[in-house]
């Protein structure tokens, strides 16, 4: 098997360990800034206060989401400071309405009110820059300008890759405030990961995604499911550079060092987690070479190197001219690297530190009002022989979960052809699938401009 290295943008957190809190409690976190606010509009949320929403009835989402932060809280959470969240069967009748235009946030669009949702957008609780409040603020800037002209809300969902803590503070903080979001259609969202074979790539398996909507960030299978993949990934992890441990080669490996600079505290567990722990023994494999052939201390050079090339491999190194062009990888760690990767055995799937598509089904089949959606298909379809059949055979295993497809997809690479999208669209749709989109934001603004 080739090993070939994974873009940045696919090493994807799980949930930093923060503590997100009911409303009574009142706390927000922001760990970047080390600063804790306290907001009364949230205590008196929590005391019983009823803010009267105007528009659509409360949402059984809202009701259960209030439910369940009351068994959290010390008063009663009322569900009418919760108006804006919108359930996954709203979002679904609303689908047929929205054009691909609805999705591109372009200035013009915008200007127009022709730009009416973002279905898919991270925030530092994976791996975005944005704090949850300044997306929050983004999203419902935009929406009161869109309101005032076309009295349509935006529609707007946070997706951060497996974990709900992103979405526990963006609804305590719309519990706090809930007359600043009333343009706001606020869906409460995840993108969730699975192995699966994948006969095109150089690898045996690959990682597909697919967005979840209308989901309780309360909810305890939900969290079960996420605090499992967190284990899993942590005890892969420490196996893996154990096994490295064990070669007895010059270079010395630790959690720590890998912590630091391939920023595992930072982002937690993460999906392709296995390719981070690989690219981490070879770097630290060569410049420990590298090292010893200039007489350098090679903990002191990796640092070095290191400081400013956090998660770089062996290749980029050398790309930035940290590396000589002759200080290439090593094959001792082929076998630790084949040994964790998600692969076959004996036709079974084996995913050390990653989910089977069978658990993302089983962990959200029982949720009320949930829907899944493809994540960013193309990408998807570039791993396997026959898309049309791959995407079928998803769609008819997810217990009636997966109901649309992200045909509208705002990041795609220049390499995934305009064609491809279109060819995947007509086939999705024959499946009776619904069409989405987003921007797949991981910057610290959710918009270029606000208009």
């Amino acid at each position: 098997m080739k090993v070939s290295g994974v873009n940045s943008s696919n090493n994807i957190s799980m949930a930093r360990h923060r503590v997100i809190l009911p409303p009574s409690k009142a706390e927000i976190f922001y760990s970047e800034h080390k600063a804790i606010t306290y907001s009364s509009a949230v205590l008196a949320a929590g005391l019983g206060v009823i803010y009267v929403s105007k528009g659509r009835p409360i949402s059984k989402l809202a009701k259960s989401i209030a439910g369940s932060m009351s068994k959290l809280s010390e008063s009663q959470v009322n569900p009418s400071r919760l108006s804006c969240i919108m359930s996954g069967e709203e979002l679904l009748k609303m689908l047929p309405r929205l054009k691909k235009a609805s999705y591109e946030a372009t200035a013009d669009n915008m200007k127009k009110g022709v730009y009416r949702a973002d279905l898919h957008s991270h925030s530092n609780y994976s791996d975005g820059a944005g704090l949850v409040k300044n997306l929050l603020d983004d999203a419902t800037d935009y929406a009161d300008s869109l309101y005032a002209r076309t009295k349509n809300k935006f529609i707007y969902a946070l997706t951060d890759h497996d974990t709900v803590n992103g979405l526990k503070e963006a609804i305590n903080i719309i519990a706090g405030n809930p007359a600043r979001y009333k343009s706001l259609d606020f869906v409460p969202a995840i993108e969730v990961s699975f192995a699966h074979s994948a006969p095109k790539s150089d690898n045996e398996c690959e990682i597909s995604k697919l967005l979840v909507y209308g989901i309780n960030p309360y909810s305890p299978k939900i969290n079960e499911f996420l605090n499992k993949i967190s284990q899993k990934r942590a005890d892969m992890l420490n196996n893996f550079i154990n096994d490295a441990k064990n070669l007895n080669l010059l270079a010395k490996f630790s959690i720590e060092e890998f912590s630091k600079y391939y920023e595992y505290e930072k982002y937690g567990n993460m999906m392709n987690l296995h390719w981070k722990a690989y690219h981490y023994l070879q770097t630290k494999h060569a410049v420990t070479q590298y090292a010893r052939k200039i007489n350098q201390n090679p903990e002191t050079l990796y640092s070095q190197i290191m400081e400013d090339s956090k998660g770089a491999s062996v290749e980029i190194l050398r790309a930035k001219r940290k590396l000589p062009i002759n200080i290439g990888e090593s094959d001792d760690f082929q076998v630790i690297f084949e040994k964790y990767a998600p692969h076959f055995e004996n036709g079974k799937l084996v995913a050390s530190g990653e989910n089977t598509f069978e658990e993302v089904i089983e962990a959200f089949k029982d949720e009320k009002g949930v829907f899944m959606a493809f994540s960013q298909p193309a990408y998807l379809s570039e791993k396997v022989e026959n898309p049309a059949e791959t995407l079928k055979y998803f769609v008819e295993n997810s217990k009636g979960l997966i109901k649309a497809s992200e045909s509208y997809h705002q990041a795609y690479d220049s390499r995934i052809s305009p064609d491809i999208i279109e060819s995947l669209q007509k086939q999705t749709e024959q499946l009776g699938l619904l069409n989405l989109g987003g921007q797949d934001n991981h910057k610290g603004k959710l918009f270029e401009v606000i208009t």
